[in-house]
């Protein structure tokens, strides 16, 4: 289990959250609801090292752990596409795994594609559909063999037949990684949440939440 102890985030004068505490439960895929605005992507990023909380504590699997840390335990998939336009998908790939030091093997790579049907790997990203780049941002969070999957907004913008295989991915994945994500999405929650937190001050994603009689955290 991940744990979120009683984490505060202000931004100048306005405060993110305040006290947030949430049981993070391993194997499982936990979704963010929540306005815009409400510090969904903050709360990932601060999960992922790449901002820091005013105030609090978060254990991963009863461990503190530095951003160094983090670099290894975390596979951070931001909103935006991480990718290189001019470059294919396959080339994305081969210099993102460059980088790290103990990568996934070529195999592992390869069963991702085939899991996310994947074939226009070598046509420049630029001229892919937004559903070709969001599943290759994802590999690229996979490449380090994370155990923690951070996932902003995943399937934001793309159509319904990459939303059903990116959902196959996680749930396939959630055998062997902790995962947490952000969706604007209500229906996905029935797709693929183990566990549902709501951020934020609007009413509307509890009240939604209650008619579907679906537990959540607030």
């Amino acid at each position: 289990m991940i744990l979120l102890n009683n984490i505060s985030k202000r931004f100048g004068k306005k405060s993110l959250f305040e006290q947030l505490s949430l049981p993070i439960a391993a194997y499982q895929i936990t979704v963010l609801l929540g306005e815009n605005g409400a510090g969904k992507s903050t709360l990932l990023q601060i999960l992922a090292g790449l901002e820091r909380a005013d105030s609090g504590e978060i254990l991963y699997f009863e461990e503190r752990k530095t951003a160094k840390d983090l670099k290894d335990f975390v596979g951070y998939v931001p909103q935006d596409i991480a990718l290189w336009e001019h470059l294919s998908i396959e080339d994305n790939i081969q210099f993102f795994r460059s980088l790290i030091k103990q990568p996934i093997s070529q195999q592992q790579i390869n069963d991702y594609y085939e899991q996310l049907h994947l074939v226009d790997l070598h046509q420049p990203v630029s001229q892919l559909s937004g559903g070709t780049k969001r599943k290759a941002n994802i590999i690229v969070g996979l490449l380090a063999a994370p155990h923690f999957l951070i996932l902003d907004e995943p399937t934001v913008g793309i159509d319904l037949k990459s939303r059903y295989e990116i959902h196959q991915l996680l749930r396939h994945l959630k055998q062997s990684h902790t995962i947490i994500m952000t969706t604007h999405h209500i229906d996905e929650l029935e797709s693929v949440a183990d566990q549902i937190a709501v951020i934020g001050k609007d009413p509307f994603y509890s009240d939604v939440l209650t008619a579907k009689n679906m537990s959540f955290y607030k």
